[in-house]
């Protein structure tokens, strides 16, 4: 039992001093990033934007771009149709009949696949900034101009927040608080230029820098185009930058239903096995093993008298250091409504990641109507 109290106590501090570093890194880079004034001169911008059945949300993410802060004529987009089997493409067709700005609409063929479409569409792009996001979002009104303020140096790749709108009930705000601590380690890592995490509903870069680093990879996975990416620019030494700023948060949808959200996060962790980056390995296997140690911290709890004071010191730290966490990056999404749920999740995570990372290994999952 002491053996057990001993390794429970090692990694419980070593967990504790990675949401440190987090924590800190994440206020460091809040605090360089500001919003920023117009330029004389924007970037040309081609956003790519590939779809697949999205005729409930489509046209409020073309909305969105239709209502930029940005020269019309200082960007693009390029919607790439991954055989939608629904309205989406009527749907756009006739968006693009009532807009002003620059859209093409084009299609996969004998390809398909998120990483096919996006290729397709980076070859039809015509600007040297790459943009991209997916049809399910909604962007601020000053997304391509921050964009473009922040490509003018010499940056390779630009990330950006993304946060799911507002829903009631305990499984959107399970949700939130999960994408808060992914949104945490990411920008808390770019805090110390040590990029590990990147989203492709807020992301963008140069084309130049695309073809330097031959482009996305080879992994046959349905995603993962935007961390294997960031990983192929990080390794090249590419410059990586983040933004953190009020007026460059994307939103998306949350799912709706048990069974999608647990689909949509086996189908995230199934492209761990190809990770290459050492310190998104050990934050990926630190998460994994401090959750699976979690269970026994309560059954410590539950069963064991001698040591009960003991786990309950371990269970306090964990929950603690997890709360800063969560409650900083919620204050800057304004989601702190989320935080009532911290507990109740804080009982139910640890049996979500054990479930989700076995499903991954072993499980396959269908994402758009496709089983992988």
């Amino acid at each position: 039992m002491i053996y057990g109290i001993t390794i429970l106590s090692i990694i419980t501090m070593i967990y504790v001093i990675a949401m440190v570093w987090v924590i800190v890194g994440f206020n460091k880079i809040k605090g360089k990033n500001s919003i920023v004034g117009k330029e004389d001169k924007p970037s040309k911008i081609s956003v790519i934007i590939p779809f697949r059945n999205e005729e409930d949300n489509i046209f409020k993410c073309l909305a969105s771009l239709h209502q930029q802060n940005f020269d019309r004529s200082s960007y693009e987009v390029i919607l790439v149709n991954d055989h939608s089997t629904d309205k989406s493409v009527q749907i756009v067709e006739s968006f693009i009949a009532s807009t002003d700005i620059n859209i093409r609409l084009t299609a996969l063929t004998d390809t398909e696949t998120k990483k096919a479409a996006l290729k397709h569409g980076i070859n039809l792009a015509s600007h040297t900034i790459i943009a991209t996001t997916d049809a399910d979002c909604v962007l601020p009104v000053n997304w391509l101009q921050n964009i473009s303020l922040h490509h003018a140096g010499n940056n390779s790749m630009l990330l950006g927040p993304v946060m799911f709108s507002e829903k009631p009930g305990f499984l959107a705000a399970f949700q939130t608080l999960d994408m808060l601590a992914l949104q945490g380690v990411e920008f808390g890592a770019l805090g110390f230029n040590k990029p590990i995490l990147n989203n492709a509903a807020n992301l963008s870069y140069s084309i130049a820098s695309y073809k330097n680093v031959n482009g996305f990879d080879s992994f046959n996975t349905p995603s993962g185009d935007d961390i294997f990416l960031l990983e192929k620019f990080k390794f090249q030494n590419q410059k990586i930058e983040g933004l953190l700023s009020n007026d460059f948060i994307v939103e998306t949808k949350p799912e709706s239903t048990l069974s999608s959200f647990l689909n949509q996060r086996v189908r995230w962790a199934s492209k761990s096995k190809y990770y290459k980056d050492k310190l998104l390995l050990l934050f990926s296997g630190l998460v994994l093993i401090q959750n699976v140690l979690l269970l026994f911290i309560y059954l410590g709890l539950l069963f064991v008298e001698n040591h009960r004071l003991y786990f309950l010191f371990l269970l306090i730290t964990k929950w603690l250091i997890d709360f800063i966490l969560l409650f900083l990056v919620a204050s800057f999404f304004k989601r702190k409504n989320a935080m009532f749920y911290f507990i109740p999740v804080q009982f139910v995570y640890p049996i979500y990641v054990i479930i989700v990372w076995i499903a991954s290994v072993s499980l396959k999952f269908e994402w758009k109507g496709r089983k992988y």
